[in-house]
C-alpha cells in the first residue's frame, strides 16, 4: 500500500501587525501589573496577619478586673484628693449581669468613688465636668501565642486560656498550679506536693514576680494634706523597747517637698523608726473634714494590715441618680457619696491579715554611722538584716523568743554589700513566701545560703496570727529601720504586702473564716483583741488534686476572681455553656485549652483631658 505524500509544515506564519499589537500591550502591562501588586500585596498582608495571629501573636482587651492591679478591666482612674497618690477602681459592674436580674439584662449602677490605698480616703467621682472620670476600656496585652510551643508554662505565667466551661470566651489568669501535683491554699500562700512527697512545700516566687505581685500599703512620698492640716499622727514614728509614746530624743519626721523626711542625730545605740498602721476612720474624716484637731489621736494606734483591694472598692449609686433624662452626666458632685455597693466591705478585702511584706527606703547616713538594722515582724517573730557600715556585711536573722534556723541548720546568713557609711543608698527587703531578700540600689543580693525557712519548725499553727504587747507592738508595727552610731535620713518610704489567695470554693464566701464578718473587722482593727480571738484557728484551707496536662489558674484579685478555685459545682451559671469543654465541670484548664503567654501592655487607656487620646504612657509595661 502506497503511503501518501506528506508536506513537513515550516514555522506557523507571523501576521505583520504582530510587534504593533505586542507594543500596545507592554504599554498597558504597567497600569495593570500595578493594581495586580497592590491587590497581592493587600491579600498577603492578610494572610500574614492571619498567620501571626494564630500561630505568633495577639492583641486582646481585658474586659474585668479579676488580674487587677497587674492588668486593668473596665474601671475608673483617680488621683487622691487628700493625697494625690493615682490609683484605679473597677468598674465592671456598669457592664455587666447583676445578681438578681434575669439574663441579658444591663447592670443599673454607676461607680462614683473609691478608696485610696494609700491614705484610704473615700474620693467622689465628678462625673457631670471631669472627663478623666469616665469608664475607661480596659488594658490592650498582647499574648505569645508561641510562646508554649518552644518551653513548658512557669508557675506564676500570666496565661491566657479558654474557659473551659465555654471554650468560645478567653480567660486571662495566673498560673498557680501545675500537672502532676497536689495544690493547697491556705493562710492566703500557695503550696504544694508532687505524688510522691508526703509534707507540702511553700511555693516560692522569684525575685522578679516579688514586686510585680506585691499591693501598695503605704507611700511616704504621697502624704495626705488633710491629716497634716489636722495634726494626725505620721505613720512613721520613733520608738524604743517598752515605750508607750514617741521618744524625743530620737528620729524627728517632718514634711518635704519630696514627701516625708525622717532625720536622727547620732546615738550610741540602735535608734528605731518603726511603721505603724495607723489609719483614720471615715468618722474621724469627716471631723476633720469640719476642721477638727486630731492631735490627740495615740501616734502608737495601730490595726493589722490586711488584704485590701483598692480596685475593688468601688462605690455605686443608682444610674437614674446620675443621668438626666437625655442621659447626661449632670446630677452627681464632689462630696455627694452614696453607700458601697457591699455594706461590709467583704468584697475588696480587708479580711485577712497579711504579714509577708516588704519595704524600701533611701537610707542616707553620715560617716560615723556604724550599723543599719532592717527589721520585719510576722506573728511576733523578727526577721532581722543588720548591714555592719564599716565593712558592708549584711546579716539576717530570725528570732522569736530564741535564735532560730532558717532551712540549712544556720542561725545566720551573711552577703557582702557595697553600703557603707557616709553615702545614701535605695534599701529593700522582703520576707514573703517564708524567704527572706534584700536588694541594694535595686540589685538583689545573693547570700551564702539561699534564706529560706520553715516558720512550722519554730512556731504552731495557731501562733501563725498577729501578736502584740504593751510596750512591744510587735505585728501592730511590723516593720522598722534603725541606724546607730551616727547621724541617718530616712526618705522615700514605701511598704508593700504580698499577694492574698483567699481558701474558697463555689458556693462559699470570699472569706477564710466560717465567722462573722464584723467580729473579724473589729478585732482586725483592735491589737488588744489579737491574743483572744479563736477565728485564727478556724482558718479554712482547700485542696486539689492536677494530673497530667493539667493547669491550676488563679486571678490576682482573689475577691473578685472566678478562677479554677470556684468552678466545679458553680451556680453561675446554672449548667455549662451548649459548647462547653468536656472537661467543664473540674478545677483546672487543659493542656489543649491553653492560648498563650501574655507579654506586654501596649495600650492602656488614654487620658481624655487636656487633650482627648493623650497615651497613657507610664503604665505601658511588660506583664510579669
Amino acid at each position: 500500500m502506497m503511503a501518501k505524500n506528506s508536506t513537513p509544515r515550516g514555522p506557523a506564519a507571523v501576521k505583520k501587525n504582530a510587534p504593533a499589537d505586542a507594543k500596545q500591550k507592554r504599554e498597558r502591562s504597567p497600569a495593570l501589573a500595578g493594581h495586580r501588586e497592590t491587590v497581592e500585596s493587600i491579600c498577603v498582608a492578610i494572610i500574614l496577619a492571619l498567620l501571626f495571629r494564630s500561630f505568633v501573636a495577639e492583641a486582646f482587651v481585658i474586659p474585668t478586673g479579676s488580674m487587677a492591679p497587674t492588668l486593668m478591666g473596665a474601671h475608673k482612674d483617680l488621683f487622691c484628693d487628700a493625697c494625690g497618690y493615682n490609683f484605679r477602681v473597677g468598674a465592671s459592674i456598669e457592664h455587666k449581669e447583676v445578681q438578681g436580674f434575669r439574663p441579658g439584662r444591663p447592670s443599673y449602677l454607676d461607680v462614683v468613688g473609691g478608696r485610696c490605698p494609700n491614705c484610704r480616703k473615700l474620693n467622689a467621682l465628678n462625673l457631670a465636668s471631669d472627663a478623666n472620670h469616665a469608664t475607661f476600656n480596659g488594658d490592650r496585652i498582647l499574648v505569645s501565642k508561641f510562646a508554649y510551643a518552644i518551653q513548658e508554662p512557669q508557675r506564676w505565667d500570666v496565661i491566657v486560656f479558654k474557659y473551659p466551661g465555654n471554650p468560645k470566651q478567653n480567660y486571662i489568669k495566673r498560673l498557680v498550679g501545675l500537672p502532676e501535683e497536689t495544690l493547697r491554699i491556705w493562710h492566703g500562700d500557695v503550696y504544694t506536693r508532687s505524688d510522691d512527697e508526703d509534707e507540702y512545700a511553700i511555693a516560692r516566687k522569684p525575685d522578679h514576680k516579688v514586686m510585680p505581685m506585691a499591693h501598695l500599703v503605704y507611700d511616704s512620698n504621697f502624704p495626705a494634706a488633710d491629716l497634716m492640716a489636722a495634726n494626725y499622727p505620721s505613720r512613721l514614728q520613733p520608738w524604743q523597747a517598752d515605750a508607750t509614746k514617741p521618744p524625743t530624743d530620737s528620729w524627728q519626721v517632718k514634711t518635704e517637698p519630696v514627701g516625708l523626711v525622717a532625720t536622727v542625730q547620732a546615738g550610741d545605740s540602735p535608734q528605731w523608726l518603726r511603721y505603724f498602721h495607723n489609719l483614720p476612720s471615715d468618722e474621724e474624716r469627716q471631723r476633720i473634714a469640719e476642721g477638727q484637731s486630731m492631735e490627740s489621736v495615740d501616734p502608737y494606734r495601730s490595726r493589722a494590715i490586711t488584704d485590701f483591694y483598692a480596685y475593688d472598692s468601688y462605690f455605686t449609686t443608682n444610674r437614674a441618680n446620675v443621668r438626666n433624662r437625655n442621659g447626661t452626666s449632670v446630677s452627681y458632685q464632689d462630696g455627694q457619696l452614696p453607700r458601697p455597693l457591699y455594706d461590709n466591705e467583704l468584697e475588696y478585702g480587708a479580711f485577712h491579715w497579711v504579714g509577708d511584706l516588704t519595704f524600701s527606703a533611701d537610707l542616707e547616713t553620715d560617716s560615723a554611722a556604724s550599723e543599719t538594722v532592717l527589721e520585719i515582724i510576722e506573728a511576733g517573730i523578727r526577721y532581722r538584716c543588720t548591714i555592719d557600715l564599716a565593712s558592708g556585711q549584711a546579716t539576717l536573722s530570725i528570732s522569736g523568743d530564741q535564735a532560730e534556723a532558717f532551712d540549712g541548720g544556720q542561725t545566720t546568713l551573711t552577703a557582702a554589700t557595697d553600703v557603707r557609711a557616709g553615702q545614701q543608698y535605695a534599701l529593700r527587703f522582703s520576707n514573703v513566701d517564708n524567704q527572706l531578700r534584700l536588694w541594694v540600689d535595686g540589685d538583689s543580693v545573693s547570700f551564702d545560703a539561699t534564706p529560706t525557712f520553715d516558720p512550722q519548725s519554730f512556731a504552731t499553727d495557731h501562733q501563725d496570727r498577729p501578736h502584740y504587747r504593751v510596750g512591744e507592738p510587735l505585728d501592730a508595727a511590723p516593720v522598722g529601720i534603725a541606724v546607730a552610731g551616727g547621724a541617718a535620713t530616712v526618705q522615700n518610704f514605701q511598704l508593700h504586702r504580698d499577694q492574698y489567695y483567699i481558701a474558697a470554693t463555689a458556693g462559699i464566701p470570699m472569706l477564710d473564716y466560717s465567722f462573722s464578718p464584723q467580729v473579724i473587722k473589729r478585732t482586725l482593727h483592735n491589737p488588744d483583741q489579737w491574743d483572744s480571738a479563736t477565728f485564727w484557728k478556724m482558718r479554712r484551707e482547700i485542696e486539689f488534686d492536677l494530673e497530667a496536662d493539667q493547669f491550676f489558674p488563679m486571678g490576682d484579685n482573689s475577691p473578685e476572681s472566678k478562677d479554677a478555685r470556684s468552678w466545679v459545682d458553680s451556680r453561675f451559671p446554672p449548667v455549662p455553656d451548649k459548647d462547653a469543654y468536656k472537661y467543664a465541670r473540674y478545677n483546672y484548664v487543659p493542656r489543649d485549652l491553653l492560648v498563650g503567654k501574655a507579654l506586654l501592655v501596649f495600650w492602656p487607656h488614654s487620658w481624655n483631658r487636656p487633650v482627648p487620646f493623650t497615651p497613657n504612657v507610664k503604665r505601658m509595661k511588660l506583664i510579669r
